[in-house]
């Protein structure tokens, strides 16, 4: 009965000098701090904690649990400009074309609703259209083109400014003090930290791997709120 409780205590235990040999190696500066962190919750599954501070997973089901680490090479800081604002602008310019041009469209389409369904059919069946109908077919295909060329501008403002966006959010994240970035000026910071890795695979192996990754924080100037110091944040972990 002794051993049995022995042997119930072996996982608790096991788990316990995991994290001892992680914090051992994370090192005290900001950077490795929040490798650490990471980590950390990774390997508890700890989803809330891992989404503050990363854009990526590094899911024990697939990548394995990461038992310790060690810093090999840190770059220097890398600075580019936000321009979250242009970008900001440059969307809402677009969005702004879009809306007017699918109000046009649609005051076309309500005042030729019968004839674009007699084009529409003839499209589906192939058949030629003459008068009145090959007017409204040949307008209607300008107005459909003009619809996609309007939308993929709208999608590449959107996407441009949500990649600079998202990452600036997350470090400057505060519940209690909520930023709008779009209001500001400033700086992406990046770096490049390669990390020696012990790491549990899914399967049961103890393997040592070279991680590459790089974290980012946002620097912001200029808005309502004045400078605003960000936070690190992990936006990519890749196999050296």
């Amino acid at each position: 009965m002794h051993g049995r409780k022995f042997l119930s205590w072996l996982p608790a235990a096991a788990a316990v000098l995991s994290m001892v040999a992680l914090s051992a190696c994370g090192g005290s500066s900001a950077e490795q701090q929040v490798l650490k962190k990471y980590f950390d919750a990774s390997r508890l599954r700890d989803n809330r904690t891992t989404a503050n501070i990363a854009t990526v997973s590094f899911r024990p089901s697939e990548e394995g649990i990461v038992q310790s680490f060690s810093v090999v090479t840190t770059s220097e800081d890398v600075r580019t400009p936000l321009g979250i604002k242009e970008l900001n602008d440059a969307y809402e310019q677009v969005r702004a074309a879009d809306q007017e041009f699918s109000e046009k469209k649609k005051i076309y389409q309500d005042e030729n609703l019968e004839a674009i369904d007699r084009v529409l059919r003839a499209e589906r069946e192939n058949t030629r259209l003459r008068g009145r109908d090959l007017e409204v077919q040949t307008e209607w295909t300008k107005y459909r083109e003009e619809m996609a060329e309007s939308a993929k501008k709208v999608s590449e403002a959107q996407q441009a400014l949500g990649q600079s966006r998202s990452v600036a959010e997350l470090s400057v994240f505060s519940a209690e003090n909520p930023v709008d970035v779009t209001q500001y000026d400033g700086d992406m910071i990046t770096k490049q930290i390669t990390i020696n890795a012990r790491i549990r695979t899914p399967d049961e192996q103890n393997v040592e791997k070279q991680l590459n990754v790089t974290i980012q924080r946002a620097e912001l100037r200029g808005g309502p709120g004045g400078d605003i110091g960000g936070r690190w944040i992990i936006t990519s972990i890749k196999e050296g």
